[in-house]
This record gives structure tokens, C-alpha cells and sequence, in this order.
């Protein structure tokens, strides 16, 4: 048994190919003949990331901010505090519209309840 048996080895992926350029795929025990000639950058994962749509978050706390204000309210807290700007810059956005929709709610039934209390007579 050799000294190289038992240092741990890297788990299976794709790293940058030690004999050329690109990447090279390690089985977990050694290089396949899988090669690829992109290399991963911040900035590719960054673009991908923010080509992924828009997070479930921000549409729930939209639709609820109109549906449910106090509960779009908390979700619009949530997304502010979220470290990810594709998710925090709706968060102002979506407790201003939560705070709306409770505004016209609590109007509309203000002005139901004064409209039903009047005397004809």
C-alpha cells in the first residue's frame, strides 16, 4: 500500500484540466477523457443567475401584498434583508403596495359602514 492510497481524494467533477486548457472531468478516482473548453467565471454564473427568472419570493409577496397586505408586508420585510439585489430591490416595492392595498381596504370599508348608517327619514 503507497502513501498516495490513502490521501483523500476530490469528490467527482468538473476541474480545471491539469494538462491543458479548460476542464476535465474527475471520476473520483482519476481523469476521464471528458474535456470541456469553457471555464467557469463569476461573471457567467452571475449572468446565469440573473437569467433564471424572477424568485418565487417576489411574486408572492406582490400577489399577496394586494391580496393579504399584512401578510405581503412580512414578505416585502423579508426581501429587503435578502443579500441577493435580484430579491431585495422589490422588497421596498412590494411594502409599498402592501401599504396601499390596506389603505383602500380600510376606505372602502370606512366608507361601506358610513354608507350603510344613514337615515332616510
Amino acid at each position: 500500500m503507497s502513501s498516495t492510497d490513502l490521501t483523500p481524494q476530490p469528490p467527482p467533477g468538473w476541474y480545471t484540466n491539469p494538462t491543458g486548457p479548460g476542464q476535465r472531468y474527475w471520476d473520483g478516482q482519476r481523469w476521464t477523457d471528458s474535456y470541456s473548453q469553457t471555464q467557469p467565471s463569476a461573471a457567467n454564473s452571475e449572468i446565469a443567475a440573473m437569467s433564471s427568472g424572477t424568485p418565487g419570493l417576489v411574486i408572492a409577496g406582490y400577489i399577496l401584498a394586494v391580496v393579504i397586505p399584512i401578510v405581503g408586508f412580512i414578505l416585502g420585510i423579508v426581501a429587503v434583508t435578502r443579500p441577493d439585489k435580484r430579491i431585495s430591490k422589490h422588497g421596498v416595492w412590494i411594502i409599498v403596495l402592501s401599504v396601499v392595498a390596506f389603505a383602500i381596504y380600510i376606505a372602502l370599508i370606512v366608507h361601506g359602514s358610513s354608507s350603510g348608517t344613514e337615515s332616510t327619514g
